[in-house]
Parts: C-alpha cells; sequence; structure tokens
C-alpha cells in the first residue's frame, strides 16, 4: 500500500518504525522494527495486521510529527490540553449517522452538564445573535441544524481548553485567544455577507488556525517569545523562527495535535496551509478564507483604524471567488469597516462566554 487518505489528506509516508517516537498519551506508537507504519494515533491502544499498525483514534501523518523535545513536553501538560472529552468525541461520532435523531444526540451531550453549558452560552451569543435565548439542547439543534452542532461542540471544546491552559504570562494568553476569536468572527461575517456557503466550519477553523502557537506558548514558555513576540507581524521569517528554535512550525504542530485529537477534517488542513491556502489541495476556499480573515485581525492588532488608510486587500482573496471584473474586491474593501467593528465587539463579548 503506497497511500491512503483520510478525509482527503494524505496520512501515510510509508515511515519506517524508527522515524517514530514512543509515546503514551500524545504522540506515536514504538512499533515492532520490521513493520512499515501506515497511520498512527494518540491515547488509543492498536492492532497489529499484516505489518502494519492499524490505530483506533483517527489517523495521523507522520510527516507531520514534531521532534521528540516538544512531544515529551506535551506529555506533561496531556491533562491540560486534551482538547475533546469523552462526551464530545462520542457525540460527534453518533451524529455521522444519518439515522441519527435529535434526542439521541442531545442524550449523549447532557451526560456532560459542562459541554451543554458551554454549547448552550455559545448558541446564544454573538456568534448567533439568537432573537428569543436557545435554553435547551433539543431546541439548540432544531435552531441550527447537525451540522452547525458539531461544529458547535468543537468550539466550545477549545474555548473550554483555553479558560483552563495555564501560562507563564497570562497576557500571552489573552492576546492569542483574541487574536484566535477575531479571526473566526471575522471569517464567520465573511461567510455570511458574501454567502460563500459554509456552516460553522468557517467559525472553527478560525478559532483553531494558531492553535500551534498557543502549543508553543504552553511547552516552551522560555523560547516562545523570542522567536514570537506577538507583533502580529506573520510573515514566513515568523515559521523560519519557529523552526530553528523548535525543529517545527506552528502550522504543523497545530496540524498534528488536532488531527491526533480526533478534530475532523477540514480543520487540521487549514491549520497547515492557512499561511500559504495557495498550496492546499484541498479545502483551499475555506482555507483562504482563513488567511484572509486572519491578516485582517493581524492588520487590526499593529495598526488599528488606521489600517484602512492605506489598505491593500489579503492576496488569499483571489482564491475565495472568481473575480474577473474586480467586483467582490469592491464589495470587500466597502464592507470591511463594519466587519471589523461588528468582530471587534463581538469578539469581546465572547471572550467572557
Amino acid at each position: 500500500m503506497e497511500t491512503a487518505h483520510c478525509n482527503q489528506l494524505p496520512i501515510s509516508r510509508n515511515a519506517s518504525a524508527s522515524d517514530l517516537a514512543e509515546s503514551s498519551e500524545i504522540g506515536h506508537y514504538r512499533v515492532p522494527s520490521d513493520s512499515r507504519v501506515m497511520v498512527v494515533g494518540f491515547g488509543k491502544k492498536y492492532q497489529k495486521k499484516e505489518n502494519f499498525v492499524i490505530a483506533t483514534a483517527r489517523f495521523v501523518d507522520p510527516v507531520l510529527m514534531p521532534p521528540p523535545e516538544i512531544i515529551q513536553a506535551l506529555k506533561k501538560r496531556v491533562g491540560q490540553l486534551q482538547m475533546l472529552r469523552a462526551v464530545a468525541q462520542e457525540a460527534l461520532e453518533i451524529v455521522k449517522n444519518p439515522n441519527c435523531s435529535i434526542q439521541e444526540f442531545t442524550n449523549v451531550i447532557k451526560r456532560d452538564v459542562k459541554l451543554g453549558a458551554d454549547i448552550l452560552k455559545m448558541a446564544n451569543s454573538a456568534l448567533y445573535c439568537p432573537v428569543t435565548p436557545i435554553l435547551d439542547l433539543n431546541r439548540c439543534v432544531m435552531r441550527i441544524g447537525f451540522r452547525e452542532c458539531q461544529y458547535l461542540i468543537l468550539s466550545a471544546s477549545v474555548a473550554s481548553l483555553m479558560h483552563r491552559v495555564s501560562m507563564s504570562q497570562e497576557w500571552i494568553r489573552e492576546s492569542l485567544w483574541r487574536h484566535s476569536f477575531t479571526t473566526a468572527l471575522l471569517a464567520t461575517r465573511l461567510n455570511r455577507t458574501f454567502r460563500l456557503g459554509f456552516q460553522g466550519e468557517e467559525f472553527t477553523a478560525g478559532l483553531l488556525h494558531d492553535f500551534g502557537r498557543i502549543l508553543f506558548a504552553v511547552v516552551v514558555p522560555e523560547l516562545f517569545l523570542k522567536f514570537d513576540p506577538l507583533d502580529f507581524e506573520e510573515t514566513p521569517e515568523l515559521l523560519d523562527r519557529e523552526l530553528e528554535a523548535t525543529g517545527t512550525d506552528h502550522c504543523h504542530l497545530g496540524a498534528w495535535f488536532t488531527q491526533g485529537n480526533q478534530i475532523p477534517q477540514p480543520i487540521p488542513s487549514v491549520i497547515l496551509n492557512h499561511h500559504q491556502p495557495e498550496l492546499a489541495e484541498e479545502h483551499q476556499c475555506l482555507t483562504a478564507l482563513i488567511a484572509v480573515a486572519d491578516q485582517l485581525a493581524n492588520d487590526w492588532e499593529r495598526f488599528g483604524e488606521n489600517m484602512l488608510a492605506e489598505f491593500v486587500p489579503p492576496s488569499a482573496l483571489s482564491l475565495l471567488v472568481n473575480d474577473e471584473n474586480g467586483q467582490f474586491e469592491t464589495a470587500f474593501v466597502e464592507a470591511l469597516p463594519t466587519l471589523l467593528d461588528e468582530a471587534q465587539r463581538d469578539a469581546a463579548a465572547m471572550m467572557v462566554v
């Protein structure tokens, strides 16, 4: 077998067992030296079959694996960095069944009181702006649908993680979290304004696009500000500094970690390619949307309202729609002041949710 695919992302590079690091909760499994690795997973037992390891967790591309030092540092923080608890994983799994009922879905979520409360908080936030409050999970599913509820579970789980993770300097977490929320809300506003057709995945992808930076801040706090001063000037040099200091960059680290924690596609793919959406072989439109929202959020952090004075539209804009006559770019620039104001206001409100 040469190549396998999981949700359109290549997962097999025929890596030998000697290329992989030993791990328990986070990372890759050690396999017999005469085996070839097809897929590897995180925190799950595996079965050996015909010289291949078949992981029961989501497939993880070995090419994304960070150096052993980063893996060991993550293992020490595994309790804080759990992305999906058991109930969230089960809910995301059963909703794949086309015959799943609303009651079956919500009965699973109700077993985790905090998850249910977090979902309802987010459903009543500026993200959805319901006319009347959504007071129970059944009504939540009926109001926004199964598909968006899946991404609501992911977003609520990530928000919960960010509230409990600790960093050496609190302002770093607040800065990264504000940027993530702003990017997510800008992506959502752009999606709705220009009817791009996404159904919740744009918010979750925006929320998680820089998750690798958050991981860096947690596991290498003594190095983090040296290679990432949080000036929001995310040039290629930032990735080069990360690679030199840690052996990986935040795009690869975030994609590796989310894939291993069973975050479904297209999220890991967007994380991997959000700095170079033109290289995305799949999910390119969503990746381009996040790249546009990311650049807008960065420019706002650096220049505030002055960013509009000499604004240059993001290059990734050309990947969103076919805009030969320039009408989309014109409409985008005209809508931008309102989109920025709304995203900033909503991000400030949602960060306390």
